[in-house]
């Protein structure tokens, strides 16, 4: 978990290396650092660290779209989403409802065609609007993970793509997410691990963390753990390609993965 101090300072710097000059950076990101440093400690669950790290969501995604354009991406959302539950057939999905946590606004689950609902979960969904999203083929629903506003037992698959270490309170989210997923649903997900809480991302997640309070019971279908590159065009190249022999393997990784609820 990340201190308010912490999640402040990433939130802020980016900034401050738009619109700086590059001689002055340094100045501006030390002094910005000793401010940020009399911020007091805060959970990153208390309203200040949420605030800070939804303004940095917005600000990435403004970013992103301003860049790639706001229409759907249909077809890369399709291609990853079923490669981390290792599915090769969409057929899967047919007539199931289908959630996915963290969906941001680029239209994760337009794909889902022939599911019975395809339903995006985001806390900034309203603000999302701004980028189009009333055009996309789902739904989506302006809510934290921490309280879905599902019955208990309603949903056929939960979808995490890279967004649980996102959540305000990883333990919570994880509770829901085994309470509205039906007996004999899937969870699939693809995970970051071990890498340090940012603004944006302000928990660590491990893999005992994730047996412990999310797949504890269930029955595993697909898992796989590859190290994930932080500095190339595709961070999850090892998810289609061996790694080779000598690569470090206590770096930041990322676990794709399928898990069935058991009845």
């Amino acid at each position: 978990m990340a201190s308010f101090r912490h999640l402040a300072e990433r939130a802020l710097l980016g900034p401050v290396a738009r619109v700086v000059p590059a001689q002055l950076q340094p100045f501006f990101q030390r002094a910005l650092a000793a401010a940020v440093r009399h911020l007091p400690v805060l959970d990153p669950t208390s309203p200040a660290s949420v605030a800070v790290k939804n303004q940095a969501e917005l600000s990435f995604w403004r970013d992103w779209l301003g860049r790639h354009g706001t229409a759907p991406a249909t077809e890369y959302y399709r291609s990853f989403m079923m490669a981390m539950g290792g599915i090769a057939d969409q057929d899967f999905f047919t007539g199931r409802v289908c959630v996915d946590l963290g969906c941001g606004p680029s239209g994760s689950l337009t794909w889902l065609h022939n599911a019975k609902a395809a339903i995006g979960v985001d806390p900034l969904a309203e603000s999302y609007r701004q980028f189009g999203i009333d055009a996309h083929p789902m739904l989506y629903l302006a809510c934290g993970a921490e309280r879905l506003p599902f019955p208990t037992g309603y949903v056929d698959v939960v979808f995490s793509m890279n967004s649980l270490d996102h959540t305000d309170d990883v333990p919570a989210v994880c509770r829901e997410i085994r309470r509205v997923l039906k007996p004999g649903g899937h969870f699939i997900g693809s995970l970051n691990l071990n890498e340090p809480p940012t603004a944006t991302e302000p928990w660590m997640l491990t893999e005992e963390l994730l047996a412990e309070h999310l797949f504890a019971g269930w029955r595993r279908q697909f898992y796989k753990v590859r190290p994930k590159l932080e500095h190339e065009p595709d961070p999850y190249r090892y998810f289609h390609e061996e790694p080779p022999p000598d690569l470090p393997s206590d770096g930041p990784q990322a676990l794709w993965c399928r898990y069935q609820a058991v009845p």
